[in-house]
């Protein structure tokens, strides 16, 4: 029981790693530049991550069974966190351009990234789509808490809330898209239908060659390598205190807070059980990539920011390595 556990918790985290290492090596070994990484990382956000998030929505059979408080409890912890983040740090004596990264940590996850990639290995194509779903709310939600919060630290100039802005912003992100195009088709082969209860339109019967270009699979590999192309390692004493409250949260209280409280709500509910990889990819990833340039748009240490990245990223290997053995050992996964 116990090997079988380790295996597959192994199975689970190692290709993540080392994908990631490969990245970090290429760029040591001068394989991938600034130039190629930047092109990459639009290729993951435009194409590979949209296609991706499109993939796992459609895979749903219908929208009837979708329990929307599922999803709503999905998105619950980035608001309980950030609530909980801006208490800590009004505490936490650090320079106050630190404070606003540091809060990040709390509320912006690279599940986009690390957390699907993961979902991939420990889900089933149900709790796929359930991560995919949670997006609609993820996304929007940890942008507007980073907007006003990061406009809260940085006293520098006065800002104001642009919510048309944020709104553009919601419909014109290529995940969002992803996701909304997915909704919709599945949507049409739920009701409308043929008097044979056959869906009138069916992408995998009237266009196989779109629905089998398999473009969705590059997400994964190419994501990863050019996070691990983008990692620079060097220790900032005064930002010590910093990276250490970050880990502490992101790492191990947010997600082991989160997971237990899904877990206590599965005897009320029994669906909660397949909600578990979401929790794990929405909350024990890292310190998403995208928070360095929030900071650099709104203010604060960008290089604190990419400090945080970099650390939490390292550590959430353990967290997650940890949360599968653990979860798989009790029959959760």
């Amino acid at each position: 029981m116990f090997f079988d556990t380790l295996l597959f918790s192994l199975n689970a985290i190692i290709p993540v790693i080392l994908l990631i290492l490969l990245g970090y090596y290429l760029k040591k070994r001068g394989f991938i530049e600034e130039y190629l990484i930047r092109k990459m990382n639009q290729y993951i956000f435009i194409i590979a991550l949209p296609l991706l998030f499109f993939y796992n929505v459609y895979q749903t059979e219908t929208l009837k069974n979708v329990d929307l408080g599922m999803l709503f409890f999905s998105a619950s912890g980035l608001v309980l966190f950030a609530i909980i983040g801006y208490v800590v740090l009004l505490f936490v004596k650090m320079p106050l351009n630190q404070k606003g990264p540091v809060h990040q940590s709390f509320t912006r996850s690279n599940f986009a990234m690390i957390g699907v990639s993961l979902a991939a290995f420990i889900g089933t194509r149900e709790t796929n789509a359930l991560l995919s779903l949670s997006a609609v709310l993820i996304i929007p939600l940890s942008n507007f808490i980073s907007i006003i919060v990061l406009s809260i630290f940085y006293k520098e100039e006065k800002r104001h809330l642009d919510f048309m802005y944020i709104l553009k912003t919601f419909f014109k992100n290529p995940l969002i898209i992803g996701v909304l195009t997915g909704i919709f088709f599945v949507v049409l082969k739920t009701y409308f239908v043929s008097e044979n209860n056959q869906p009138i339109i069916l992408i995998e019967r009237d266009v196989p060659f779109l629905y089998n270009m398999s473009l969705s699979q590059t997400a994964t590999p190419i994501a990863l390598i050019a996070l691990g192309a983008q990692f620079e390692f060097k220790t900032l004493s005064s930002s010590k205190k910093a990276i250490f409250t970050s880990v502490l949260f992101r790492n191990f209280i947010i997600p082991i807070s989160m997971v237990i409280l899904t877990i206590l709500l599965i005897p009320i509910n029994e669906d909660y059980r397949l909600l578990i990889p979401t929790m794990i990819a929405l909350y024990a990833s890292p310190v998403a990539v995208s928070s360095v340039v929030m900071v650099q748009n709104l203010g604060g240490d960008e290089e604190v920011a990419g400090q945080l990245v970099v650390w939490t990223t390292l550590f959430s290997s353990v967290t997650i390595f940890g949360s599968i053995m653990v979860l798989r050992m009790l029959g959760y996964l």
